[in-house]
């Protein structure tokens, strides 16, 4: 149950610090600049989920194995979520998508705001991006506890 918390915590933190204004970079494959524009419109939905503490929304944007795996149910997800996102402040930073880096079924957005940057991976799952709940997917996003 900790973990799931933990899990939670960290996942709802990450739609708190995420927003998304566009890429910069440029692609020579019409798959991957649809993939760039698909990530780019998750990390304004992570934004606006995040912004108006909504945690249907926000459950909605994780990865569906993930949520399975961490969960069990949506609705768990749902309530686990809502108490993390209550807990914070809607004054998060707004920030900018920099780059993205497009391998595969992941990627690395890396994002860029007047406090500084942070990076994040997002994976595709039945054809359409998601925030990961794996550690394996997701270095840096999930969180262990010691108890």
């Amino acid at each position: 149950m900790k973990l799931k918390l933990a899990l939670a915590a960290t996942i709802a933190a990450t739609f708190l610090v995420v927003s998304g204004c566009g890429s910069s970079d440029d692609t020579s494959s019409a798959d991957t600049q649809q993939d760039k524009d698909d990530i780019t419109a998750l990390v304004a939905d992570i934004d606006k989920a995040s912004r108006e503490k909504d945690a249907l929304a926000s459950c909605g944007l994780m990865q569906p194995s993930g949520v399975t795996e961490v969960f069990n149910t949506q609705s768990q997800c749902v309530r686990e979520t809502k108490k993390i996102l209550e807990l914070n402040s809607a004054d998060q930073p707004r920030l900018k998508v920099e780059n993205i880096e497009v391998d595969g079924d992941t990627a690395t957005v890396t994002l860029e705001n007047d406090i500084g940057g942070a990076p994040i991976t997002v994976v595709k799952e039945g054809g359409k991006w998601y925030v990961p709940l794996s550690s394996d997917a997701a270095p840096g996003l999930t969180g262990t506890t010691d108890e």
